[in-house]
């Protein structure tokens, strides 16, 4: 009898196996599964190509500093432009990014060293010249002119003019031969002068007037013409000699000095009491190296002075005449006689 509970007459809490098939095969009373039907061949999906690459340019290397190229260049021919082109060079880089520093360390050092081996090489050359030419140094005369040739005492006398000279050099044919001296005079002995310095101005051959410890020779010879006391007049020609050319140029200057500081009025005291009076013009440049000056005594007589030197000898003349005198250029047979013994003088 069925149960009311379960109208398909299935009791539920009966147990029914379940029989199964062969191992691998599907439960009984489940219908076999239809096969799939997958077509023969899949055709590959088509995707489409990736992008094209960009075309970025590459990237570019900063250039190289001109002035580190210019300083590895001049280091080789100038040395300092080398060296400055590189500190230039070097300043831009770090200011730029340029390359080329590298270049210009090389450039600045190669600089630097060239620099110091060409001081060195001068330093060298400079020593070296320096002692080859205190080794080998030529005495002093050969690179100048000769010595000038010395006048030896004894030949002092051939230096002056004779008696026919003197006369044709004046034109006073009544020149006569008068005293002669071998040593300078003693200005005591023939009075006092208010101004030391002034007798070398108004008489030749004053030892107030002369180094007479530098004068090693003296000679002097006068020559005077009395015929006609209006009209007389006197010749004195002398020459001292030292031992250097350079002490007959110190002679000479100081005689020039003692001319210059004597203008104006000069007193003499004469050991009678009598005093004279001269009157001294400023020297004048006559030529030759000679230089001359006017004294007048005045009211007595006037003279014409004539100096020069030439290598140790001092030439001193002096031509007296009365001041009632003709009034000739005096002046002209003094420079003339000056001019004889300069010319007598070797050198």
């Amino acid at each position: 009898m069925s149960n009311p509970q379960d109208p398909f007459g299935h009791n539920s809490f009966r147990y029914e196996p379940v029989s199964y098939g062969p191992p691998g095969g599907l439960p009984y009373g489940v219908p076999p599964a239809e096969p799939l039907d997958y077509p023969e061949s899949v055709e590959p999906l088509d995707y489409p190509q990736a992008a094209e690459t960009l075309d970025y340019p590459e990237p570019t290397e900063p250039p190289v500093n001109a002035f580190a190229t210019l300083s590895l260049v001049f280091a080789f021919l100038f040395a300092p432009a080398g060296a400055i082109l590189g500190h230039l060079g070097l300043a831009q880089i770090r200011r730029t990014g340029e390359r080329g520093r590298d270049r210009a360390m090389v450039g600045v050092a190669l600089s630097y060293a060239f620099i110091t081996l060409v001081v060195i090489a001068l330093v060298g050359w400079a020593a070296v010249a320096a002692i080859s030419s205190n080794q080998h140094a030529a005495p002093p005369a050969a690179s100048g002119p000769p010595p000038a040739p010395t006048v030896a005492p004894a030949d002092l006398a051939g230096l002056l003019p004779g008696l026919p000279d003197v006369k044709k050099i004046t034109g006073d044919q009544n020149l006569a031969t008068g005293k002669t001296w071998d040593r300078i005079a003693s200005n005591s002995r023939e009075g006092h002068i208010d101004r030391p310095e002034c007798w070398g101005s108004i008489g030749p051959g004053g030892s107030d007037a002369y180094q007479v410890e530098a004068v090693f020779g003296y000679r002097a010879s006068e020559f005077s013409d009395t015929s006609n006391a209006a009209n007389s007049q006197q010749v004195v020609a002398a020459v001292a000699a030292f031992r250097e050319p350079a002490a007959a140029a110190k002679q000479l200057t100081q005689l020039l000095s003692g001319w210059r500081q004597c203008g104006g009025e000069v007193k003499v005291t004469l050991p009678s009491g009598q005093i004279l009076t001269f009157s001294v013009s400023p020297p004048t440049d006559a030529g030759n190296g000679i230089t001359t000056i006017e004294v007048e005594t005045k009211g007595l007589r006037r003279s014409v002075r004539a100096i020069a030197a030439k290598a140790n000898v001092v030439v001193d003349v002096s031509l007296s005449y009365a001041a009632t005198g003709t009034t000739t250029d005096r002046s002209k047979p003094a420079v003339g006689i000056t001019n004889y013994v300069l010319g007598k003088i070797p050198g």
